[in-house]
């Protein structure tokens, strides 16, 4: 195969567009000096686009799309520019075709050899519609597959990606703060690599969000409003200030690829006058203020190189065709002059075009910033229609048969054995409850539910009062009395339902409930129980570590593996020691208490040497924090340690019995 070859300019140099025979590579050459190797080589099979100026456009050039950078030639043979551009684009879109075509044959020759099932004239003859349906879907297939693998789907890379896990911890101090503290604990057993491994094993989650994160970038925004001259003051007193502008490469990239008129405006300008004088001068003309869609005065300074660009015609992007009017049924309906003219649309009266410019200049840059940005939903070469998973997407099911309800079902049984506590932990409440009949206490309930049960007056009235055993504030002195005079032997009321001990008692633990939850939802400063900055960081990070520890054993006494038993001893020592640390934390929270309740002693007693008044404080409410606050934070952990140390060294007691048994016999 004859290699193909174009004459084409690349960055204002003229040279040669060659296509390898192979059709593997794309060289294009300088033509100065002759035979000068290829100073741009672009592998076929890395192409992602290609783009191409249409058919009206007066340049002739071509846009090859590579990963995120893009090359561009621009055909200038005097007489066969346009059909050379139209033979390389049509070889290099033939070529990728293949290529995924080869790709998608190698993808479905595996399904093909574990499917195929009959003679092969059945093969050939009466699947013909069906194999072209598999080939389409194949192909689909493979162009969904030839984009880039995204790390961040995979958990295997999301493990192994050091810098990522780097960048996490350093964006995170928290996360930073636990996961060094977890090193710094772990027993010497484990090693780093396993470790770190079940470390982010329990955040991949994390670690996706951030990849994702870091690979956001920012997309093409209106150049020129953000290019401004910056104005510094004078250093001496009568020099005038000092004006400066600050452009960048970027920006000159966006303006070039936004705005075609001053990329040709600088081609034209630029070798005979500097760099930086072009764009001072462009800032400062009125090609700046048409562009920005302003109102050009008499009075704006003139460039006449500059000016004569004033009245070219700006063209709309190259994707944005004309669509005839017989068609175009949206501007039918707003270019009715029959029924309401012109008046009505600003936007359509012929004048305003010229007082309002920044309407359609607004509107001409959205069309060229869309048309610049690429589709995400599909490939430029994709085969037409949609693939099977979008197909599913969008299908309409609201009107198909209900699917058989699949989901696994959980039946736990011992949720109280694990969740609750042991029963020891119960409160004496529970253990009261836990003694009676539920038979004979439904039974009393609903005797004292009965009618001739519940409180009258002595015309019979039903009063409430009576019947929930509350005693207004006018009973209270014959409540005292009938208290009083039970001195005879005779025994006391039992307090019934609704009394003012047994409200009392559950405005106490309602209030302790609300509490609690505000404690826990909470980020102020109450929250930390009477505890102080340091002491409630360090509650936290051992509590942090102590649950790494957990996972890790959890995940280790679980997975079976006999080949690490000896790493297992040591992470249950290492369960150990975490107890241990928690200790050591409420002796110092009880350390710091003690020290306040001296301080509010020696308060006390320097009022009472002032006043001669001795106060009445009740330190537990006054003081609060110390131990007894800790042990709380922790105590649904400690109930952890404890069980993950049960369930060790049950299981090491049946084994060495089975060892035993086995050794005897």
């Amino acid at each position: 195969m004859a290699p193909t070859i174009a004459t084409a300019v690349y960055k204002k140099k003229d040279g040669t567009l060659t296509i390898a025979e192979d059709r593997k590579y794309v060289f294009w050459s300088p033509a100065t000096p002759p035979s000068s190797p290829p100073s741009v080589t672009i592998p076929v099979a890395d192409i992602t686009n290609l783009q191409q100026t249409p058919a009206t456009s007066k340049a002739i050039a071509l846009k090859i799309v590579v990963g995120e950078s893009s090359y561009v030639f621009t055909f200038n043979h005097k007489e066969n520019a346009r059909k050379e551009q139209e033979n390389t684009t049509e070889v290099l879109r033939n070529t990728i075709a293949a290529n995924k075509t080869r790709d998608a044959s190698h993808l479905a020759t595996p399904a093909a050899g574990s499917s195929a099932v009959g003679t092969p004239g059945q093969a050939s003859g009466s699947g013909g519609e069906d194999g072209g349906a598999s080939a389409a879907m194949a192909i689909a297939k493979a162009v969904s597959s030839a984009k880039d693998d995204e790390g961040w789907y995979d958990d295997a890379k999301l493990k192994s990606d050091i810098s990522l896990q780097r960048s996490l911890l350093e964006s995170d101090r928290a996360l930073q703060e636990r996961f060094n503290q977890a090193l710094k604990d772990k027993p010497e057993s484990v090693s780093i690599a396993q470790f770190t491994s079940q470390f982010w094993s329990a955040r991949l989650h994390l670690l996706r969000a951030h990849a994702i994160e870091k690979a956001q970038k920012q997309g093409e925004y209106n150049v020129l409003p953000e290019i401004k001259f910056k104005r510094a003051p004078a250093e001496k007193q009568g020099e005038p200030d000092t004006v400066t502008l600050t452009i960048t490469k970027e920006q000159i990239h966006l303006i070039f690829k936004q705005y075609p008129i001053v990329r040709e405006a600088y081609n034209d300008i630029v070798p005979g006058q500097k760099a930086h004088e072009f764009w001072t001068d462009f800032f400062n003309s009125r090609l700046l203020k048409k562009l920005k869609g302003e109102k050009i005065l008499q009075t704006d300074k003139r460039f006449p190189k500059l000016d004569q660009y004033l009245d070219r015609e700006v063209g709309g992007p190259a994707s944005i065709q004309h669509i005839p009017h017989w068609m175009d049924l949206e501007g039918n309906e707003q270019n009715h002059s029959q029924r309401k003219g012109n008046r009505p649309d600003q936007d359509m009266r012929p004048t305003s075009t010229e007082k309002v410019p920044i309407l359609r200049v607004l509107n001409n840059l959205s069309e060229k910033m869309m048309s610049h940005v690429a589709p995400e939903d599909g490939e430029a070469h994709a085969p037409v229609g949609l693939d099977e998973e979008t197909f599913e997407q969008l299908r309409l099911r609201d009107l198909a048969s209900e699917d058989v309800d699949n989901r696994v079902r959980l039946s736990i049984k011992e949720q109280q054995r694990y969740v609750g506590g042991d029963k020891d932990t119960l409160s004496a409440d529970a253990k009261l409850y836990a003694k009676q009949d539920s038979t004979k206490v439904l039974e009393s309930l609903s005797t004292g539910l009965q009618p001739r049960q519940l409180g009258t007056d002595v015309k019979g009235t039903l009063r409430l009062n009576q019947v929930i055993g509350y005693h207004t504030d006018d009973e209270s002195d014959s409540d005292d009395e009938d208290r009083s005079g039970q001195t005879n032997g005779a025994t006391a009321r039992k307090p019934k339902i609704g009394s003012h001990s047994a409200m009392s008692s559950a405005s106490a633990a309602i209030m302790s409930s609300i509490k609690t939850r505000r404690n826990f939802t909470s980020a102020e400063s109450t929250s930390l129980n009477g505890l102080s900055q340091d002491t409630y960081d360090s509650v936290v990070m051992t509590h942090n570590t102590t649950n790494e520890f957990l996972h890790y054993f959890w995940s280790l006494f679980l997975s079976g593996d006999a080949s690490r038993t000896a790493e297992l001893a040591q992470l249950v020592s290492t369960l150990d020691r975490s107890l241990d640390r928690i200790n050591a934390v409420a002796a110092q929270a009880e350390s710091e208490r003690a020290k306040q309740v001296e301080s509010v002693k020696r308060q006390v007693e320097a009022y009472y040497q002032r006043t001669g008044k001795r106060r009445k404080v009740d330190y537990d409410t006054a003081v609060p924090g110390g131990k007894k606050a800790v042990e709380a934070m922790v105590k649904p952990t400690v109930q952890a340690l404890a069980q993950a140390s049960t369930a060790y060294r049950k299981a090491f007691e049946e084994q060495s019995k089975e060892a035993a048994a086995t050794a005897s016999v």
